[in-house]
């Protein structure tokens, strides 16, 4: 008879649990949508196996069917066999009477003077021997059309057995082929079962080692107690399009000389396995770069005056200069060719000779249905010039979509730039102590920045007292302008240069 299924979970780790047990790799990171991720594979597993429940439940009450249907059907079997022997057993006294009947008139000769004749004559009563050969001829007819009765009965029973043991063996067959379809699924929902248990154990596993990125907002699975690695990017036509720049944290983009422009760009919360073209410094960035509590400094290298002003910064030289053996050089025409992976060099600047520090927060951070502080405006974009380059922005929904000098900005796998806040700083620009063709950005003081978040410009004000503090923006009381969690890109165009739409 029918078994009930039983079900039990296994407990097994899973080989990417202990690969997130041994650490990510150097070369590598966890990626921060593995969590959603998991929670989407988690609800389908979960309708998966309410699926397969369903399926085995409706198995389960095929076979008990089966298993009464096959009960009924033996018990009908047994039945038709009994009345056969029944049958058989009615089939011998008539026809032992019609062979007792053939000897007695086979030996006499005459049937009209046998025993059973004279037995008959008496009990009846009977003279006239035509009535005796009729009774004779009767008792002869009776017998035998018992006999075909019975004979045609036997072969009808022997018809409904073998349809009975036909419907036997097709019932046990069809019990068969499902019981193999329930185990299946069995199997299945023991497969599922096991693999929403990892499921879930990675997730809890996730989230444990989840953080709250410091300079974007948004969640990250990376070390929160690394310090920053500021690069120092190209941004002329034969340096695009750039390796890494849609990972990093937060890009600055500065003026350099002849009305060009150079990215900085800051990577603490994530990293990628390749970043460039790596260019050199200038002067103003070991003003701007302060800020972020002796980062780690990725460059070319620079003329006499600007290596003697980092040496004298708060930075910390990680450069092709000095670390030659963390940069190599790819098949493009130089210097534009120059690149590094910023894991090798957190993995270098985290030694007992670096005297790093984790950043501070820069930004304030709300969350989406929280209001704008400021007097925010509806706005679809703004065009800045900074003479040789012209830089666009469109609010495409999400983010400001990227174009530099008609040309939409990509990173080197194609991806468009779109970040989600675009904060224009105004920035005023000195000459450089290092060269006097090259501009020296002035990140302390105060100036007006306009900040485009969520499809609207919130005209603020931004200060910085000193290279150690970190760049504040407020509006015109002085209220902090929070933003939306995500990368952030500040442009530092000059005055009047800037043109909303």
């Amino acid at each position: 008879m029918f078994r009930s299924f039983r079900f039990q979970l296994l407990l097994a780790a899973s080989a990417s649990l202990a690969l997130l047990a041994a650490g990510a790799p150097a070369t590598g990171q966890i990626d921060p949508d593995k969590i959603d991720q998991l929670q989407q594979r988690r609800d389908e597993i979960t309708v998966e196996l309410a699926g397969a429940d369903a399926e085995i439940a409706g198995l389960e009450f095929e076979l008990i069917d089966l298993d009464d249907m096959i009960g009924d059907r033996q018990v009908g079997i047994e039945l038709v066999a009994d009345e056969i022997e029944r049958t058989v057993d009615s089939r011998r006294e008539p026809a032992l009477t019609r062979v007792e009947i053939a000897i007695v008139g086979f030996t006499n000769g005459d049937p009209r003077r046998n025993a059973l004749l004279d037995e008959i004559e008496v009990l009846e009563g009977i003279e006239e021997p035509s009535q005796r050969r009729e009774l004779y001829r009767a008792v002869i007819d009776d017998a035998q059309a018992r006999l075909d009765a019975i004979d045609s009965q036997l072969v009808n029973l022997s018809g409904d057995l073998a349809n009975a043991r036909e419907s036997l063996l097709g019932s046990e067959g069809e019990r068969a082929a499902i019981e193999v379809a329930y185990n299946e699924a069995g199997a299945r929902r023991s497969a599922l079962a096991v693999e929403l248990d990892d499921t879930q154990r990675e997730i809890e596993f996730l989230a444990s080692l989840e953080n709250r990125a410091i300079l974007t907002g948004l969640n990250t699975f990376d070390d929160p107690g690394r310090p920053v690695l500021a690069v120092k990017i190209d941004n002329v036509v034969a340096a695009r399009p750039q390796s890494g720049i849609n990972e990093a944290d937060i890009v600055f983009v500065e003026e350099v000389e002849g009305g060009l422009t150079r990215f900085a760009a800051i990577f603490h919360s994530t990293g990628v396995d390749e970043v460039g073209p790596v260019r050199s410094m200038r002067t103003g960035d070991m003003d701007l770069l302060a800020q972020f509590n002796a980062p780690l400094f990725a460059n070319s290298g620079g003329n006499r005056g600007s290596r003697a002003a980092l040496a004298e910064s708060t930075l910390i030289d990680i450069g092709a200069t000095s670390h030659g053996s963390l940069y190599y050089r790819t098949g493009g025409a130089a210097p534009h060719n120059l690149y590094m992976n910023p894991f090798n060099l957190w993995s270098v600047g985290s030694g007992p000779d670096y005297l790093t520090s984790t950043p501070s927060p820069i930004f304030r951070f709300r969350d989406p249905g929280d209001a704008i502080v400021g007097n925010p405006a509806s706005a679809s974009g703004a065009t800045l010039d900074y003479g040789q380059t012209i830089i666009d922005y469109d609010w495409n929904g999400t983010g400001w979509a990227r174009t530099q000098d008609g040309s939409p900005t990509v990173d080197a796998a194609g991806q468009r730039t779109a970040p989600t806040t675009v904060i224009i700083q105004f920035t005023s620009y000195a000459i450089s102590p290092a060269d006097a063709r090259s501009p020296h950005a002035i990140t302390t003081g105060n100036g007006v920045a306009w900040i485009l978040t969520d499809g609207q410009i919130v005209q603020a004000n931004w200060r910085r007292n000193e290279l150690g503090d970190q760049t504040e923006y407020v509006d015109g009381s002085g209220n902090f302008v929070a933003i939306l969690p995500g990368r952030t890109w500040v442009e530092m165009p000059r005055t009047d240069t800037v043109t909303l739409r």
